[in-house]
């Protein structure tokens, strides 16, 4: 049954017959006969317990009575040694500081009779916060347990994400939906769906589309978790819920067709069939996710499409993160998400409230558009795997049947930082009676819980003489509100474990008993959960004589009695040897590294181990070949083992553990090599298993960075490399690198330093002619101390003048007074410029820019010396280097050091040059060839020529 209600106005369940060559609903499976008569209204949704809020722990805010005189305001914070920040602008708090804790001065203010209102500074967060009703009043606080408010600051997806939901249709007609829905395809009648129009005559299509993108900050109902995606109804799905594999798969390779990304299917049942495997192939080929509801059984029968090996099978739990009594698992589920009291859209313009893996893997369709909003080149398969290995650990430590990788976190999967697990509720020692040899002693009744998901809880008692006895289990009532009622099953063996007698009626909160004839001797119970689930509230086992009992055949023996380290154990050594003891005389031969294996709860991945067995105790015992890495998970697992009397196991038989967790080792190799003016860091991670981040800070001087949140972040990530630049020209850093695990502990700092360096640069001369030379000289020193520094590269660059190119010219090394030189002849002006690129101990720098004039050189000629008036006079010559095209002057002196144009030509092509002179007067004159400068030379002359007219 589906647990599927109108929003706030009322409730109804809808039931659905599904014949057995069909398949529904994940949500339309039985559930207990008692859920179906609950009428529940929709409230409040539940809220996650959350991380105490910071503070400022040092102040607080204090607004006083009105009317109150300055001087009696200041008596109450003076006697107190308190300092006045101020009043905050705008309100009538003062901002108060303490050297002492903020709530100790926050409870002594407040009673006091000159205070009116006294609150703690709290740190608050930017966060999106959607208008939506549904949202802002806390229906859908359960989003915020997979940290989708969080994830929607990074990003709020793409109108590109096209959600494809193939069910029984969607209402785009709805409030909420309009404007959502792309054109669909009905799948059943093989015809076409308008985008916007109301293609749903159930609901369950309507409510799923909701979850997934609803309008988002509309002010309207609900907000869906894909803030800008787009829905693609594909109805697939009959107006009771039932659809066959032919039309679901039609609808499936339909949506892969025309440009779905994100194929969500809330629908399953326990047959297996190739068709729809096939569908759900084609789409991954077409790079579409699909989305799975992992289905309502509330066992561990596997469900399809949920268990198909490409999809993303998703089971519910409640608002705390906590496995629901109906979720199905299995080792084909793979992450876990809100899936109880999930609010949507509904038929017509109403809102539902419901239960079930439905409403969870929406959810998860959802924030798989925002991760390829965010990253848009991953593959489907890629986009499946952040999604796993970003869950949050939950219940049993590791992957497990009940959460897969853990639960949903939206915030890590679009790229945030990574938050806490899920603490798992047992103690560190792991379940008390979780096998045989450590079964509590039962005399006549006693009560326990299912703490863990799959928790096993192990009794045994001791009749003194033959006598019918009943054992029975009770669980705590059954509470339509709660999510995890336990549907207990109960079993009871001899002493040599063989079953005797078990009960099993699949009620949720009804109680189980076994009556037995018995004789005198030892027997063990075994009590457990048949959906899985950990429900917290205590149930009662008892044994007491009864009127009549039957005489049991004895049944099949259990394989273990012990194990250690106990299941569900934390903090477990570094230097753990897991060992099991069996009950059976076990083959020796049959013992082997495939059948008795110890993988990490993480990866999944077999852990390298020696296996042994003594036959005489019965123990088999698994030596890890190095130490456990810390801080992990791990699992024991038992299969294809057989006896001594050639019975093969059946099933397996698994248990966990995880291990201390140690302060990481700090970094090793952690080497910073200077840059000109930046550095260069590289580090070798320790050997850890859940890095959070590397932090890595510097400081200008000589004294490192106190801690991880001091000094100036250089880098924050998962890598072993980092690049910082804009260091300040001469001064000296020091770097420092700490590992922080996800629980947050933190490495040792390991610490590097590197000396900053000046370069000067000078030259023989700052201008020249053509052809001369020109020495540049360099020097390195370190500012802190003045000290030259010998035995460094330093490269010496130049730049034509009027260009942006810069050439490296040579490349001497530093005396030992620090001092390098290059000596050139520059063929036009240029600029220089000293490169000291840096080295593992010093930060590299660069000079000033020097620049060297060069000018052109001019020959010149004149005809005569002297001649009488009326001749003419030739002056010519030739520019060095080449200039031809570029016009030349001659100028005549006038007197008292002026030049004065003449006459001006273009230089021939091989930068020649001719005047001619026809003096006017008898006198003596003077004159020279001037060539203006341009872009990379300076002006040139020639040299002074006179002529004498007579």
């Amino acid at each position: 049954m589906m647990s599927f209600r109108r929003y706030i106005v009322a409730a109804f369940a809808l039931v659905a017959l599904v014949p057995t060559s069909q398949i529904a609903f994940a949500d339309s499976q039985p559930k207990p006969p008692e859920r179906l008569t609950y009428e529940r209204f929709a409230g409040p949704a539940r809220q996650q317990t959350a991380d105490k809020q910071k503070y400022d722990q040092h102040s607080v805010l204090v607004r006083f009575k009105s009317g109150l005189s300055a001087t009696t305001k200041d008596r109450a914070l003076s006697k107190r040694n308190l300092r006045n920040l101020g009043t905050v602008r705008g309100t009538s708090f003062v901002k108060v500081s303490t050297t002492g804790s903020a709530t100790d001065l926050q409870r002594q203010l407040s009673q006091d009779p000159a205070v009116s209102r006294v609150t703690l500074d709290y740190q608050r967060q930017v966060t999106a916060t959607p208008n939506d009703p549904a949202y802002y009043y806390g229906d859908q606080n359960y989003l915020k347990t997979v940290r989708v408010p969080q994830a929607w600051d990074r990003t709020k997806g793409s109108t590109s994400q096209v959600i494809a939901v193939v069910d029984t249709g969607v209402n785009g007609a709805q409030e909420d939906l309009k404007g959502r829905t792309v054109a669909g395809y009905n799948a059943i009648t093989n015809t076409a769906i308008a985008a916007g129009a109301s293609s749903d005559d159930e609901g369950h299509g309507s409510m799923v589309a909701g979850i997934a993108s609803a309008n988002t900050n509309n002010g309207l109902g609900v907000a869906g978790v894909a803030w800008t995606g787009r829905i693609m109804p594909v109805k697939a799905l009959d107006s009771q819920g039932s659809g066959y594999d032919s039309d679901i798969a039609r609808g499936v390779i339909w949506a892969a067709d025309h440009g779905a990304k994100i194929i969500n299917l809330s629908l399953g049942g326990p047959e297996d069939a190739t068709v729809l495997h096939d569908a759900i192939t084609y789409a991954n080929g077409k790079g579409a996710v699909v989305v799975v509801a992992a289905g309502n059984e509330g066992d561990g029968t596997p469900q399809y499409p949920a268990a198909y090996p490409e999809v993303l099978a998703v089971g519910a739990t409640d608002a705390a993160g906590n496995l629901t009594e109906f979720s199905s698992y299995g080792d084909w589920v793979d992450v876990a998400a809100p899936g109880f009291g999930i609010v949507s859209t509904g038929l017509g313009q109403d809102y539902y409230v419901g239960d079930g893996t439905s409403f969870s893997a929406p959810i998860v369709s959802g924030v798989a558009a925002l991760v390829r909003s965010a990253y848009p080149t991953l593959t489907p398969a890629q986009v499946i795997g952040r999604l796993k290995v970003t869950a949050r650990d939950a219940g049993p430590r590791g992957i497990d049947p009940y959460y897969g990788y853990g639960v949903l976190d939206a915030f890590a999967a679009v790229g945030g930082a990574r938050t806490s697990d899920f603490t798992q509720r047992t103690g560190g020692t792991g379940e008390p009676n979780d096998v045989p040899a450590r079964a509590t002693a039962l005399a006549t009744s006693t009560t326990g819980t299912i703490a863990v998901e799959g928790d096993v809880d192990w009794y045994h008692f001791a009749p003194t003489g033959a006598t019918p006895v009943t054992v029975r289990v009770a669980p705590a009532r059954l509470d339509p509100s709660w999510p995890q009622n336990a549907n207990p099953m109960l079993a009871v063996y001899d002493q040599d474990l063989q079953l005797l007698g078990q009960a099993d009626a699949g009620s949720y909160g009804a109680s189980e008993a076994v009556s037995l004839n018995l004789p005198a001797g030892t027997y063990y119970v075994k009590v457990s959960n048949r959906s899985g689930a950990a429900d917290t509230r205590p149930y009662t086992v008892s044994v007491a004589s009864s009127a009549s009992g039957v005489t049991p055949p004895v049944g099949e023996q259990e394989w273990v009695r012990s194990a250690a380290p106990a299941d569900f154990a934390t903090g477990q050594p570094l230097a753990t040897v897991p060992s099991v003891t069996f009950q059976r005389a076990v083959d020796a031969s049959s013992v082997t590294t495939d059948t008795v294996r110890l993988l990490n709860g993480r990866t999944g991945a077999a852990v390298p181990a020696t296996v042994t067995y003594n036959s005489d105790t019965r123990i088999g015992t698994l030596t890890p070949s190095a130490a456990l890495p810390d801080n992990t998970p791990f699992r024991i697992v038992l299969s294809g083992l057989r006896d001594t009397g050639g019975a093969n196991q059946a099933g397996q038989y698994t248990s966990t553990f995880s291990t201390v967790d140690t302060v990481p080792s700090a970094v090793s190799n952690f080497k910073v090599t200077g840059g000109t003016r930046a550095a260069a860091l590289s580090w070798t991670l320790p050997s850890i298993t859940d890095l959070d981040q590397v932090i890595v800070r510097a400081a200008t001087g000589n004294t490192a960075p106190s801690g991880p949140t001091t000094g100036t972040a250089v880098y924050a990530g998962t890598g072993s490399s980092a690049t910082i630049t804009g260091l300040v020209s001469g001064a000296n850093y020091t770097f420092a690198v700490w590992v922080r695990d996800r629980s947050g502990k933190v490495s040792p700092a390991s610490v590097a330093r590197l000396v900053g360096t000046t370069v000067a640069v000078s030259t023989t001369t700052a201008a020249l002619n053509y052809g001369g030379s020109v020495t540049v000289y360099g020097k390195l020193v370190r500012p802190d101390t003045g000290a030259a520094i010998a035995g460094q590269p330093l490269q010496v660059y130049g730049r034509r003048k009027g260009t942006s190119t810069w050439t490296l010219l040579a490349t001497p090394t530093s005396s030992g007074t620090g001092l390098v030189a290059f000596s050139t002849k520059p063929a036009y002006s240029t600029d220089y410029q000293w490169y000291y690129r840096g080295s593992a101990a010093y930060i590299g720098n660069t000079s000033a820019v020097r620049s060297v004039g060069v000018a052109t050189t001019l020959s010149s000629t004149l005809s005569t010396t002297s001649m009488a008036l009326g001749g003419t006079v030739h002056m010519y010559g030739t520019v060095t280097p080449s200039h031809a095209g570029q016009t030349v002057y001659l100028q005549r002196l006038v007197g008292n050091g002026v030049w004065q144009n003449m006459l001006s030509q273009t230089l021939t092509s091989t930068s020649g040059y001719s005047f001619a002179v026809k003096p006017s007067s008898r006198s003596t004159f003077y004159f020279r060839v001037y060539k203006p400068a341009d872009a990379d030379h300076a002006a040139g002359y020639s040299a002074i020529r006179n002529v004498r007219v007579y």
